[in-house]
């Protein structure tokens, strides 16, 4: 039987996209969307882009109205830190979730309180809670209750690394750095004026934003850091590209070993994964739009590492990949909905 879902913070860009994929997984049946604004309306007459796709009310996002749908997973599709309040009760009734946003990725609370400048609503989980990304926890997610989904940047910074640090491929007494440009999709669904999202800005324009102290630089850190068995830090700068969706990394680095060790490290740890493709030259973000693909590429300019990384910000950087741990943890095909451009 299809195991019920509910997806909280149904109408934004990643419950929508979680959405859409869940709607035709075969492993899963969503039976509660969430909107606390909107809660009463028809999510067709909502979002009339899902007209004759379903025929969902939007409920409010409270345990008892999620408990009551007969849910047994939750995906958290809300920045909002009231929203994780409401994660100890639901777990307390039997649910596993997985959050897209930023609430579980960070394993301490000071951590937390550094990157978001605030208090974790319940720190007590963090401890508990898995990184969610994919191929690197694997088994962990399977067996998660929480599951923090990785940020977008961070994904496409820390897939290409971690195999190459275990590898003790890089030279750790050097700078790693990495240069991210996201599509306009990656500000949000509404206007935010200190994100100057609007598409006048940001048509025929390119600027660079938080060059110090991006929030993903803190998960990038913490995994790194883990893979390289000791402290690593990443400098990170993001750019506003005038694209809707996507995300291009660049990250250099000085090798330690040769090309071919860095080819053999990602064949170890990707081989025979789906979602992360290694390609043998350029890589596009056109190449990865609508999918939950991650495609990587090296290239060495004497000691110097040069990889370039591409993936869907709402995908593989959001709702894909939150799919994809649901799969894990209910013991699906890591494929199951994903093999296909829908979100």
């Amino acid at each position: 039987m299809p195991v019920p879902v509910a997806i909280l913070g149904a109408t934004g860009y990643a419950g929508e996209g979680a959405l859409r994929l869940l709607l035709g997984h075969p492993g899963f049946q969503v039976v509660h969307v969430g909107s606390d604004r909107l809660a009463g309306t028809r999510l067709d007459v909502a979002e009339p882009a899902f007209v004759g796709l379903t025929d969902l009310v939007l409920g409010p996002d409270t345990p008892e109205a999620i408990v009551a749908s007969g849910a047994k997973a939750v995906v958290l599709a809300k920045k909002s830190v009231e929203v994780t309040k409401v994660v100890p009760a639901l777990l307390d009734a039997g649910l596993r979730l997985v959050d897209i946003g930023a609430e579980f990725r960070l394993r301490d609370p000071a951590s937390y309180r550094r990157w978001y400048q605030e208090d974790h609503a319940c720190p007590q989980l963090l401890g508990e809670a898995v990184y969610g990304l994919s191929e690197i926890h694997t088994e962990a997610v399977r067996g998660a209750r929480v599951v923090g989904n990785p940020g977008c940047y961070a994904s496409s910074i820390l897939l290409p690394l971690i195999p190459l640090l275990r590898a003790g491929c890089i030279d750790l007494a050097a700078p790693i750095s990495a240069i991210g440009y996201s599509g306009l999709s990656g500000a949000g669904k509404r206007f935010l004026e200190k994100n100057n999202n609007l598409f006048w800005s940001v048509n025929e324009n390119l600027r660079a934003y938080k060059q110090v102290g991006h929030q993903h630089t803190g998960e990038v850190d913490q995994e790194l850091g883990l893979a390289a068995s000791g402290p690593v830090h990443c400098s990170f700068v993001p750019h506003l590209a005038p694209i809707t969706r996507g995300i291009h990394t660049t990250i250099t680095a000085r090798l330690k070993k040769d090309l071919a060790a860095v080819q053999a490290a990602w064949t170890t740890t990707y081989g025979g994964r789906p979602f992360v493709r290694i390609r043998p030259g350029t890589v596009e973000v056109s190449n990865v739009t609508g999918t939950n693909f991650c495609d990587i590429a090296a290239f060495a300019d004497g000691q110097t590492l040069i990889i370039t990384s591409v993936l869907d910000n709402l995908v593989k950087g959001a709702s894909g990949q939150a799919v994809q741990n649901l799969n894990l943890m209910y013991g699906y095909a890591e494929t199951d909905g994903l093999l296909h451009r829908t979100c």
